[in-house]
C-alpha cells in the first residue's frame, strides 16, 4: 500500500512540474518580458494563439511556419516603444474575428520585414509612428479595411508590399512625408488614399483594378512618379488617378492606361504634370477649376476622349503627343504647326444618352462634331502639339528591350547553327 501511495505522489509531483514547465514555454508574452534590451528571440515553427505586446528595443524573428492567430478582440502584435524589429512573421485572422488590427503601432524607429497578413478586418494601425520601415510585407483582406492606416505617422517608407482585396491599400491622415515605393495593390477600393498629408513621395507602385488607382486629397509638394495606374474601371466613378485640392505637386512619368478616367482633377493650382502617358482610357484627363499648372510632355494615346476641362486659369498646356492630331511641321523643330484642341463633344452626348458609345468614331458621329463644335470655354487647346510620342523609349521597361535583344541574338545563332549543320551534311 504503502508503495502504491508513494507511486501516486510522485506522478502528481511530475505532472504539476511538467504543467509548469509547458505553461511557461507555452507563455511567450513572458519570455518576451525576460529579454534584456537588443536582444534577438528566434520562435520556432507552430501557430501562437496569444495577443503579443512588444514595447522594448527587441527582434523578434519567426521561421517558415511561424503563424500567430488574430482570433480576439485584441492585436495580434502590439508595438510600441522604438527599435523593435519583427520579421518573418504570418498573421492569420479567424473568420469571426474582432480586434481592430492584426498589427497596431506607435512610437518610432520600427523596423518590420517579411510579415504576411491573411484574412485580418485590418491590417496595420499606425498611431503617431515615426521613422519607421515597412519591407516585404502582403496583406490579403476581406475588402472590408483597409491594408495600412496612418494616423499622425510621419516620416516612414513602405517598400515591396503586396495588397490585395482591403478598402483601400494605403490610408494616411494628417501623415506627412512618407516614401512608398515598388508597392502593388489590387482589387481593393482606394489603392493609395491620401487625405490631409503634405511632402508623399510615391514612385513606381501599382495599382489594378480598384476603383481608383491613387486617390489624394489635400495635399502639398507631394511627387507621384514612374507609377503604373491601370485597369482601375470597376466602378461608374473609376479613375486612374483623383486629385482634389492639391498644390505644388509633381506628377510626372507615370503610365495612367485602360481606366475609366485616367486622371480627374480639381480645385488644384501650381502643379507639374509632365512626362505621362494617358493611353486606352474612356477620358484620358478630366480637370475642374484649376490655375497656373504646367500639363507638358505627356502622351495621349487611343483614348475615346482625350481631354476635357472646365473653369481653368491661367494653365500652360503645350508640347503633348496628341494620336488624334492633324500633324504638319514645317520647319522641322518636332512640333505640329496645327493647333490641336481636345473637343468634349461626345463625352457631353454619351453622358446624356449611353448607348450613343456604340457610334464612337462612325463617321457620320465624326461629322456630327464639326458641325455642333461645343463652347470655346470647353476646348483644350495645344498650340505646339508634338510630332512624334517621344515618351516611347521612356515608358518602354529595361526589361522588355533586354528580353527584345536576347530573343533576336537567339535567332541569329538558331540560324547560323542551321546554316553551319546544313553545309555539313551537304
Amino acid at each position: 500500500m504503502r508503495v502504491v501511495v508513494k507511486l501516486f505522489f510522485m506522478a502528481v509531483m511530475i505532472s504539476l512540474l511538467g504543467g509548469k514547465e509547458a505553461f511557461a514555454e507555452a507563455s511567450l508574452q513572458s519570455q518576451i518580458n525576460a529579454l534584456p534590451e537588443g536582444a534577438v528571440l528566434k520562435l520556432q515553427e507552430g501557430i501562437y494563439d496569444e495577443a503579443i505586446v512588444l514595447k522594448r528595443p527587441i527582434v523578434l524573428e519567426g521561421e517558415k511556419g511561424t503563424i500567430f492567430k488574430s482570433c480576439s478582440s485584441k492585436p495580434a502584435l502590439t508595438i510600441t516603444g522604438k527599435n523593435v524589429s519583427l520579421k518573418h512573421i504570418k498573421i492569420v485572422g479567424c473568420q469571426k474575428a474582432e480586434s481592430s488590427s492584426a498589427i497596431y503601432l506607435s512610437g518610432k524607429q520600427h523596423q518590420l520585414e517579411d510579415i504576411t497578413i491573411e484574412g485580418s478586418n485590418l491590417g496595420m494601425k499606425l498611431d503617431e509612428v515615426k521613422n519607421s520601415r515597412f519591407r516585404a510585407i502582403t496583406i490579403t483582406g476581406r475588402t472590408k479595411a483597409n491594408g495600412f492606416d496612418l494616423w499622425e505617422s510621419h516620416h516612414n517608407t513602405f517598400e515591396g508590399i503586396q495588397i490585395d482585396h482591403v478598402q483601400d491599400g494605403f490610408y494616411m491622415e494628417n501623415s506627412h512625408y512618407n516614401t512608398f515605393r515598388g508597392n502593388t495593390i489590387n482589387d481593393s477600393r482606394y489603392g493609395l488614399h491620401v487625405m490631409f498629408s503634405d511632402n508623399i513621395t510615391a514612385s513606381k507602385n501599382v495599382s489594378a483594378r480598384n476603383f481608383t488607382g491613387a486617390m489624394v486629397m489635400g495635399t502639398h509638394h507631394s511627387v507621384f512618379e514612374d507609377n503604373q495606374l491601370i485597369e482601375n474601371n470597376q466602378n461608374v466613378n473609376a479613375q486612374g488617378l483623383l486629385l482634389f485640392d492639391v498644390h505644388d505637386s509633381t506628377i510626372r512619368h507615370n503610365r495612367i492606361s485602360d481606366n475609366r478616367v485616367g486622371m480627374f482633377i480639381e480645385d488644384s493650382s501650381g502643379n507639374k504634370m509632365v512626362g505621362n502617358e494617358f493611353s486606352a482610357n474612356f477620358v484620358g484627363a478630366q480637370m475642374n477649376r484649376i490655375e497656373k499648372n504646367v500639363i507638358k510632355g505627356n502622351a495621349f494615346i487611343s483614348n475615346v476622349n482625350d481631354f476635357q476641362a472646365t473653369d481653368g486659369t491661367d494653365n500652360t498646356i503645350q508640347k503633348n503627343y496628341w494620336d488624334a492630331a492633324l500633324k504638319l511641321d514645317t520647319d522641322g523643330d518636332g512640333m505640329s504647326n496645327l493647333a490641336y484642341s481636345a473637343d468634349p463633344f461626345f463625352l457631353h452626348l454619351t453622358m446624356e444618352t449611353p448607348p450613343y458609345q456604340l457610334f464612337f468614331q462612325h463617321p457620320g458621329m465624326m461629322l456630327l462634331q464639326k458641325m455642333l463644335k461645343s463652347p470655346e470655354e470647353l476646348l483644350v487647346t495645344d498650340k505646339e502639339p508634338l510630332m512624334k510620342n517621344e515618351l516611347k523609349n521612356h515608358i518602354q521597361p529595361e526589361q522588355q528591350r533586354t528580353i527584345f535583344w536576347f530573343i533576336c541574338l537567339a535567332m541569329i545563332f538558331a540560324s547560323l547553327l542551321v546554316i553551319y549543320f546544313g553545309r555539313k551534311k551537304t
